[in-house]
C-alpha cells in the first residue's frame, strides 16, 4: 500500500497533467473554440485543485496561465498579450484559480476531519459493542443462579398466597433482567457478524403458547384482558429461540405501554405459505412518522430522564433483526 507522500506525489503529477491534457485539446479544436482562449483551463484548474488541494492547484493555475499566453494570445492572430484586456484576464484567471485552490484546500481538511471523527466514532462503536458483551456474559451467570432456586420455589406446594405472589414478582423481575442482559449480548454479536441461525421443524403455536405463558401473572396483576389465539399447528423451519425472543419481546413491548384494565392479544395465522404472527394491545399506539424509527437500536419514543416507561430500547431493533434473519418481515399498524 503506497504511503503518503506518494500518494500525495501522484496526486500532484495528477494535478499537472490535468492542465497538460487541456493544452493538448484546445491545440487540437482551436479553430473551432477561438478565441476563447481560456475554454478548457478553468475546468482544467478547477479539477486539479480538487485533486491535490491548494499547491496542485495554484501550480495547475500557473501552468495553465503559461501556456494560454505562449500558445494562445498570439500578436499574429491579434491577441496581443501586451492588450490591457488580456493581463485583465489572465489576472482574473489567476484570482479565479486561487478561490479554487483555497475552497478544495478547506474542503479537504474538513472531510479529513469528518473521516476522523468517523473512525473514532467506530471505534467507540466497537468499544461500545465489547464492554456490553463483557457486561453481558458476567451478568448472565449469577442471573441463572437466582432463577434457578427461585423456580424451585415456586414448585413448593405448600407457599401461601401471599409468598407464591412475591416469588412470582421476584421471577418475573429477574428474567425482565435476564431479557435486557441478553438483548445487549444479541447486539454485539449482530454488530460483529457473529449472529448464527439454527433452523428446525416446528410447531408455532407451541411456541406462541410458551411465549405468552410467560406473561399470565403480570396480565393478572394488572388486570390486562389477555388471550391467545393459537389453537392449530402452524409448522415451519425456524430458529425456535429467535422466534421466541421475537414474541416474548414484542409481548413486553405490549405490556409496557398497555394501561391496566386494557388488552393484549397474540394471534397465530397463515397466509399462503407464509406464517403471521400478530400482537395487538390497547395502548396509545405509535405515531406515524415513528414507525420505522422505534426498529432502531436504543431508539425510545419517549427521552430524556423523566420517561414514564423503561426499556433499553433493544426490544423492537432485536425483533427486526431476527425478523430478518428469517427473511420476514416486521411492521407496525394503526392502534
Amino acid at each position: 500500500m503506497p504511503g503518503p507522500s506518494k500518494h500525495a506525489s501522484r496526486q500532484m503529477l495528477l494535478a499537472l497533467l490535468i492542465p497538460l491534457v487541456a493544452f493538448a485539446l484546445q491545440w487540437t479544436f482551436w479553430d473551432a473554440i477561438r478565441p476563447y482562449v481560456w475554454f478548457l483551463f478553468f475546468p482544467a484548474v478547477f479539477f486539479s485543485s480538487q485533486i491535490s488541494g491548494f499547491v496542485g492547484g495554484m501550480l495547475a493555475t500557473v501552468l495553465s496561465a503559461a501556456i494560454v499566453a505562449v500558445f494562445f494570445i498570439q500578436p499574429e492572430s491579434g491577441l496581443s498579450l501586451a492588450h490591457p484586456g488580456n493581463l485583465v484576464s489572465i489576472g482574473f484567471f489567476i484570482i479565479m484559480g486561487a478561490l479554487f485552490s483555497s475552497t478544495h484546500e478547506r474542503l479537504r481538511k474538513a472531510n479529513a476531519h469528518v473521516r476522523l471523527l468517523l473512525e473514532r466514532s467506530r471505534e467507540l462503536d466497537t468499544l461500545k459493542s465489547q464492554f456490553f458483551a463483557n457486561v453481558s456474559h458476567e451478568l448472565r451467570t449469577p442471573l441463572t443462579l437466582i432463577m434457578g432456586p427461585l423456580a424451585r420455589q415456586l414448585g413448593r406446594p405448600d407457599l401461601n398466597v401471599t409468598q407464591r405472589r412475591e416469588l412470582e414478582l421476584m421471577d418475573r423481575n429477574a428474567r425482565l433482567l435476564y431479557r435486557h442482559v441478553t438483548d445487549l449480548l444479541d447486539v454485539s454479536r449482530l454488530e460483529a457478524a457473529r449472529m448464527t441461525i439454527s433452523y428446525a421443524l416446528v410447531d408455532l403455536a407451541e411456541l406462541a403458547r410458551i411465549a405468552a405463558s410467560h406473561f399470565e401473572s403480570l396480565a393478572h396483576d394488572r388486570d390486562i384482558t389477555y388471550s391467545l389465539h393459537a389453537d392449530a399447528p402452524v409448522l415451519a423451519e425456524v430458529d425456535s429461540d429467535k422466534i421466541l425472543r421475537i414474541l416474548v419481546n414484542l409481548l413486553s413491548n405490549a405490556f409496557k405501554f398497555t394501561p391496566p384494565g386494557g388488552s393484549i392479544t397474540l394471534a397465530l395465522g397463515q397466509h399462503g405459505a407464509e406464517a403471521v404472527l400478530t400482537v395487538q394491545d390497547t395502548g396509545p399506539g405509535i405515531p406515524e412518522s415513528m414507525r420505522e424509527a422505534v426498529f432502531e437500536r436504543f431508539r425510545q419514543l419517549e427521552g430524556g430522564t423523566e420517561r414514564s416507561h423503561g426499556g433499553t430500547g433493544l426490544g423492537l431493533a432485536i425483533v427486526k433483526e431476527f425478523v430478518q434473519l428469517h427473511k420476514g418481515l416486521v411492521t407496525v399498524r394503526e392502534a
